[in-house]
């Protein structure tokens, strides 16, 4: 199967010539580079680039960097090609069709280096792709460019801000995932990173990652319909209750999330499901029955599953240093955010 079978997504399925058909809609779903041995059924442990450590793990979403304590939020993809020089040829490809949302061409900007975010506005939940560390972007790739999915982005490479990648390691660092706010820029300014954001809505803390493994797994066992399905049946860590009023612009940007309609006298608060690492995949909006006499801006943790949790490293979300249920910095920054307040 070469780079342009992708696999398509579906209502209805029939397989023809090993590739999953969705005769209704012909959305298709791209491999990010042209090694397409994942979607032939192979272990993805052959086309992960670790880091020095040699772990393969170490290329995987989660808790898998300085001996578990250290979060990674993307999938790291090693070459098949390199040019003359040794340096990694390979070409990038749009997962999805969607809109070029950003771009980052100086690399010492950012540690992503140079970096492309898509995001995929025909998908029932908008979801963005980011591509980082690319050697080069494709003349015409640039903000407000729609691209379709397999097209060309960039070319693989290892560039990177206040750090180095040997060019042993040239890799492509994938994400999928999820914007906080889209008035990042205004927090930003209010709070004392001693930096200017350079990227707008497109900065890293600004971004929500998801698995792009288990992404793929679901796509290619052919049970991946929609992202809000998707991101509904991933398991929910924790809940928790904010009481307010406010209609977050997260929500406004992905409705698809909400378990049932706002109420029509408004929001007097949220139940929010998570992940274990702090995607807000599920939102139910509450009545001033359910949230009773809370005030503006309370947050309460109503239920965890430390199973979920176990061996991860972003615990500290819901948990403090002695195990004990809390609401954490990193979540209690996140809904500032999110929010507002």
């Amino acid at each position: 199967m070469n780079h342009r079978s992708g696999w398509f997504l579906l209502l209805s399925y029939s397989v023809l010539f090993g590739l999953v058909v969705n005769a209704a809609t012909a959305a298709e779903i791209f491999w990010p580079t042209p090694d397409s041995r994942f979607f032939e059924g192979e272990s993805v442990d052959v086309m992960l680039q670790p880091t020095a450590s040699g772990r393969l793990e170490s290329a995987l979403f989660g808790c898998v960097r300085n001996g578990g304590r250290r979060f990674h939020e993307g999938l790291d993809l090693k070459p098949l090609r390199r040019d003359r020089s040794g340096e990694a040829s390979d070409p990038i490809y749009s997962v999805m069709a969607g809109r070029v949302s950003y771009v980052n061409a100086k690399a010492g900007n950012s540690s992503y280096g140079r970096y492309v975010v898509v995001e995929h506005l025909d998908a029932d939940v908008p979801v963005y792709t980011l591509y980082a560390h690319l050697a080069s972007i494709e003349p015409g790739i640039r903000a407000g460019s729609r691209v379709e999915a397999g097209q060309r982005l960039g070319t693989m490479g290892r560039s990177a801000g206040g750090y180095s990648i040997p060019r042993s390691r040239a890799h492509l660092h994938f994400e999928i995932g999820l914007v906080k706010t889209s008035d990042f820029d205004d927090w930003y300014r209010q709070q004392s990173y001693g930096s200017r954001n350079l990227h707008g809505n497109y900065n890293g803390i600004n971004m929500i990652g998801s698995n792009p493994l288990t992404f793929f797994e679901t796509v290619r066992a052919g049970e991946f319909e929609d992202f809000s399905s998707y991101f509904a049946n991933l398991p929910t860590a924790f809940t928790v209750r904010v009481a307010t009023r406010t209609l977050p612009d997260f929500i406004l940007r992905y409705p698809k999330l909400l378990t049932r309609p706002i109420p029509r006298d408004g929001v007097a608060g949220w139940d929010i499901d998570y992940t274990w690492y702090g995607l807000p995949k599920r939102w139910t909006p509450l009545t001033e029955e359910d949230v009773r006499t809370r005030r503006e801006g309370d947050v309460t943790l109503v239920s965890w599953d430390e199973s979920v949790f176990e061996g991860q490293c972003r615990a500290t979300l819901v948990f403090d240093s002695k195990g004990n249920p809390s609401i954490g910095k990193n979540l209690k920054s996140d809904l500032k955010l999110m929010f507002g307040f």
